[in-house]
């Protein structure tokens, strides 16, 4: 993708760039789009929803998508498909649909420290170095971590050098950590409604086909410091109750100590990905959005 796309004369538009959860199988943009329109009148912004790649292609498919999509976006490319030139855009995700777009910055802070832009393909991901370098989590303790190096030899039309991350990220219940590992929160949600503990397993396996799990683009909760510091503003939203709780605040708090401007919400009683459930009627999920509403707005405004 040229990143010198004549884009002069097209209007300029704030965009919302929203990625949805179910699990990689499956898009959940129904249930998504009451409060997308809403975002979306209150900020005066346009919002695309990707159909990226779900079941049974695998890792690293869906990212791979996700990313020549925000090339697109960001370098101009798509102005001439859509009718307008993106200004600020800032990237949405629930449950998967966060991981995804926290890989999104991962992906974009590591093919700029390599200095080229790269497409990840089941192809490439044999040829990742990894290193023995053992990085420390925030939970004190040191486990060995694969940092994978991407080479490549990329033609110029894939060349997008430089490329900004989003402006700001906002996820809801987001799963940063692919792995198995029984976090307290895992154990007390083992029965959530929504994503019991063997959906968990599920997606895992399904999705990763292969590759280690705390590769930092299919479990963005194991980056390296130096690439969550490359990180825009983030708002992460979870509840209580939802399986995921453990790894939201980890990842808040390692933005955090690396001084990324990352703020964590937690809201009582309610099940993992509940943003759709405003629309219900359930009063926790409303404020939540009006909260989303009044950040988005913010965000749009810097």
């Amino acid at each position: 993708i040229g990143a010198d796309a004549d884009v002069k004369g097209f209007l300029k538009r704030n965009l919302i760039l929203h990625l949805t959860g179910g699990g990689f199988f499956a898009h959940t943009i129904a249930g998504d789009l009451p409060y997308l329109l809403d975002w979306s009148a209150t900020c005066n912004a346009v919002v695309i929803i990707p159909e990226y790649a779900l079941f049974p292609h695998k890792f690293p498919a869906s990212i791979t998508e996700v990313t020549q999509i925000y090339r697109a976006l960001r370098c101009g490319q798509a102005a001439t498909v859509l009718g307008f030139q993106p200004d600020r855009i800032i990237v949405s995700g629930e449950s998967v649909g966060g991981n995804l777009a926290a890989a999104l910055c991962v992906t974009l802070t590591m093919e700029h420290e390599e200095g080229q832009s790269t497409e990840l393909t089941s192809g490439r991901i044999a040829e990742m170095v990894v290193s023995d370098r053992e990085d420390t989590l925030f939970y004190g303790e040191t486990e060995e971590t694969n940092t994978l190096i991407i080479p490549g030899d990329f033609s110029s039309e894939r060349r997008c050098m430089g490329l900004k991350t989003p402006d700001a990220l906002m996820l809801c219940c987001p799963a940063l950590n692919l792995s198995l590992d029984p976090t307290p929160s895992r154990i007390d949600g083992a029965n959530d409604p929504i994503l019991p503990s063997a959906l968990i397993s599920t997606i895992s396996n399904s999705y990763l086909g292969g590759c280690p799990v705390r590769h930092p683009v299919a479990s963005p909760l194991f980056a390296s410091e130096s690439i969550l510091r490359k990180f825009p503003p983030t708002l992460i939203f979870t509840s209580s109750d939802d399986p995921f709780l453990d790894d939201a605040v980890a990842f808040n708090g390692r933005l955090r100590s690396v001084g990324v401007k990352s703020q964590l919400r937690a809201v009582h009683n309610l099940p993992h990905a509940f943003w759709g459930l405003s629309t219900c009627g359930v009063p926790e999920a409303r404020q939540v959005q009006k909260e989303c509403s009044q950040w988005l707005a913010k965000m749009f405004a810097q």
